[in-house]
Protein backbone atom coordinates (compact mmCIF):
# COMPACT_ATOMS: atom_id res chain seq x y z
CA UNK A 1 0.00 0.00 0.00
CA UNK A 2 1.47 3.43 -1.26
CA UNK A 3 0.10 6.10 0.59
CA UNK A 4 1.52 9.75 1.20
CA UNK A 5 1.13 12.61 3.40
CA UNK A 6 2.11 15.85 2.29
CA UNK A 7 4.39 17.71 5.29
CA UNK A 8 1.35 19.66 6.35
CA UNK A 9 -0.59 16.78 6.73
CA UNK A 10 1.69 15.03 8.49
CA UNK A 11 2.14 17.55 11.01
CA UNK A 12 -2.02 18.32 12.04
CA UNK A 13 -2.13 14.76 12.23
CA UNK A 14 0.57 14.28 14.61
CA UNK A 15 -1.36 16.70 16.28
CA UNK A 16 -5.21 15.73 15.62
CA UNK A 17 -4.97 11.74 16.78
CA UNK A 18 -3.23 11.81 19.66
CA UNK A 19 -1.94 8.56 19.98
CA UNK A 20 -5.16 7.43 17.90
CA UNK A 21 -5.84 6.02 13.78
CA UNK A 22 -7.04 7.38 10.83
CA UNK A 23 -9.12 5.32 9.24
CA UNK A 24 -10.16 5.49 6.09
CA UNK A 25 -13.44 3.52 4.75
CA UNK A 26 -15.45 3.41 1.66
CA UNK A 27 -19.03 4.78 1.86
CA UNK A 28 -21.98 4.75 -0.83
CA UNK A 29 -25.13 7.15 -0.44
CA UNK A 30 -27.62 8.53 -2.62
CA UNK A 31 -25.94 10.86 -4.53
CA UNK A 32 -22.78 8.67 -5.25
CA UNK A 33 -19.33 6.73 -3.47
CA UNK A 34 -16.56 7.92 -1.70
CA UNK A 35 -14.29 7.94 1.02
CA UNK A 36 -14.52 9.25 4.92
CA UNK A 37 -11.30 9.82 6.82
CA UNK A 38 -11.71 9.69 10.81
CA UNK A 39 -9.93 9.25 13.87
CA UNK A 40 -10.53 5.87 15.69
CA UNK A 41 -9.43 4.28 19.05
CA UNK A 42 -8.51 1.68 17.03
CA UNK A 43 -8.15 -0.10 13.60
CA UNK A 44 -11.82 -2.00 12.32
CA UNK A 45 -11.69 -5.94 12.06
CA UNK A 46 -9.92 -7.00 8.70
CA UNK A 47 -8.62 -3.54 8.48
CA UNK A 48 -4.84 -3.23 6.54
CA UNK A 49 -2.65 -1.18 8.60
CA UNK A 50 -0.05 1.04 7.60
CA UNK A 51 1.95 3.79 9.25
CA UNK A 52 3.00 6.57 7.77
CA UNK A 53 5.74 9.54 8.84
CA UNK A 54 4.74 8.15 12.46
CA UNK A 55 0.51 7.96 11.85
CA UNK A 56 -1.05 4.72 12.26
CA UNK A 57 -3.90 4.76 8.83
CA UNK A 58 -5.76 2.08 8.96
CA UNK A 59 -7.86 1.31 5.54
CA UNK A 60 -11.03 -0.64 5.18
CA UNK A 61 -10.74 -3.80 2.50
CA UNK A 62 -12.50 -1.62 -0.44
CA UNK A 63 -9.95 1.15 0.48
CA UNK A 64 -7.29 -0.79 0.39
CA UNK A 65 -7.66 -1.89 -2.68
CA UNK A 66 -8.39 0.85 -4.17
CA UNK A 67 -5.79 3.53 -3.22
CA UNK A 68 -2.82 2.91 -3.90
CA UNK A 69 -0.65 6.14 -4.91
CA UNK A 70 -3.19 7.95 -3.09
CA UNK A 71 -1.96 11.54 -1.11
CA UNK A 72 -3.60 12.91 2.01
CA UNK A 73 -3.26 16.84 1.85
CA UNK A 74 -4.18 19.28 4.63
CA UNK A 75 -6.57 22.09 3.38
CA UNK A 76 -5.81 25.31 5.40
CA UNK A 77 -8.73 26.92 3.76
CA UNK A 78 -11.62 24.29 4.60
CA UNK A 79 -8.99 23.37 8.14
CA UNK A 80 -9.42 19.65 7.06
CA UNK A 81 -7.92 16.88 5.00
CA UNK A 82 -8.22 16.05 1.60
CA UNK A 83 -7.60 12.99 -0.24
CA UNK A 84 -6.07 13.03 -3.58
CA UNK A 85 -6.58 9.84 -5.71
CA UNK A 86 -8.81 9.62 -9.27
CA UNK A 87 -10.77 7.01 -7.28
CA UNK A 88 -11.43 9.45 -4.70
CA UNK A 89 -15.07 10.89 -5.38
CA UNK A 90 -16.33 12.70 -2.86
CA UNK A 91 -19.99 11.27 -1.94
CA UNK A 92 -22.58 13.88 -1.60
CA UNK A 93 -24.75 14.27 1.48
CA UNK A 94 -28.24 13.44 1.49
CA UNK A 95 -29.86 15.70 3.83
Amino acid sequence: MNITLSPEAAQHLKSDLAGRVLRISFTTGCGGSGYRLASADSPGDGDEVVQIDGTRIALDNMAASRLDGAVINWDAEEDGYLLDHPDAVTAVWCG
